[in-house]
């Protein structure tokens, strides 16, 4: 894969969510591969990640710099990152109860890689990123960005390939690693939400099942739109495992999006039309007082809700994204024939 050798720059790229094209030296591994990870404070620290990298440290690390979809999910299980990088930085739905003045240190605007020399300066122990697949490290363009980041500071990524809650695992296990307490009574009650809005999940959806949403990135100043390809995502491939009834473009796999013109806006007719969050996306507002726009029943009738596409793998961030799309459905109504 080469999605970030399309030709299209940066911003796009911020936009469509690729990763990094580049073939890593290690493979991904599906969420069955064992975690090794030992969390005491005192003596050798020993994790390996989603692409088989195995970091080793005299310590457990406590100087935690990551990338900013690393860094929320890590920060609701407690470990609080000292500073940010990576695409995403000026999406605030990214950034979870990160607080959004937390130091964010891109190499080079609308770059995902960190720099270096501040990493060394904030005396940075471990960096954590994601990883979308076999080539794909998130926080990196190339492969050479990667490896000077790994001489400078340890790299571990997890995995938001496959399926949400089976990644969840991912970041679950590498809390624990750095020193989290899942046993405390915010996490306890968190996990007991996550588990209800699970179920909560199943039955809207079962009770829903006639209505047909679906999820893209939709900007009127784009000149065209992206509708998401589920089985790429991993939470939309979650939500349709739990019974949601999601359209699929028609795009090959891996690609992640279909383009399609502001004139092909009905193309795909839904019930419930699930925007994102990231910056550029039209209002509902915005797109029912464009004529072509509005002849989409979902943006007609009004049914149009946020996609938070920086999708949060923590028990708080997984529920706020189903409570989302469970409201969704209890909101909406069968507008399509």
């Amino acid at each position: 894969m080469t999605r970030l050798t399309d030709g299209h720059g940066a911003t796009r790229r911020q936009v469509l969510g690729g990763a990094a094209g580049f073939a890593a030296a290690t493979l991904l591994t599906t969420r069955g591969f064992a975690q090794e990870g030992s969390p005491e404070a005192e003596g050798e620290w020993t994790f390996t990640d989603d692409l088989g990298v195995t970091v080793t440290l005299p310590h457990r690390p406590t100087r935690i710099v990551a990338d900013v979809n690393a860094a929320a999910p890590l920060w609701d299980f407690g470990i609080r990152p000292i500073a940010v990088s990576g695409w995403t930085v000026d999406t605030p739905a990214a950034f979870g109860n990160v607080p959004l003045d937390t130091p964010i240190i891109n190499a080079v605007a609308g770059e995902p890689e960190p720099d270096i020399e501040q990493l060394l300066e904030l005396d940075a122990e471990l960096f954590v990123t994601i990883t979308w697949g076999f080539d794909d490290v998130w926080s990196f363009t190339s492969v050479d960005a990667y490896e000077r980041t790994q001489q400078a500071v340890p790299v571990l990524a997890i995995s938001v390939a496959g399926v949400a809650d089976e990644n969840l695992l991912g970041f679950v296990e590498l809390a624990e690693a750095l020193g989290a307490d899942l046993e405390s009574p915010e996490l306890v009650q968190a996990k007991a939400d996550f588990e209800a809005a699970t179920e909560a999940m199943k039955a809207a959806a079962a009770e829903k099942s006639d209505l047909a949403t679906f999820f893209g990135y939709i900007s009127l100043a784009e000149g065209v739109w992206y509708a998401a390809y589920p089985p790429d995502w991993s939470d939309l491939t979650w939500y349709r495992s739990l019974g949601l009834n999601i359209i699929d473009p028609d795009v090959e796999p891996g690609a992640f999006w279909e383009t399609i013109s502001n004139e092909e806006a009905i193309k795909y007719p839904a019930d419930i039309l699930f925007n994102s969050t990231r910056a550029g996306t039209s209002t509902l507002e915005e797109l029912q007082a464009n004529p072509i726009f509005n002849a989409h029943p979902a943006i007609a009738a009004g049914q149009v809700f946020p996609w938070n596409q920086d999708f949060i793998l923590s028990y708080q961030g997984l529920t706020d994204a189903l409570n989302t799309v469970i409201d969704a459905l209890a909101n909406a109504e069968k507008v399509t024939g």
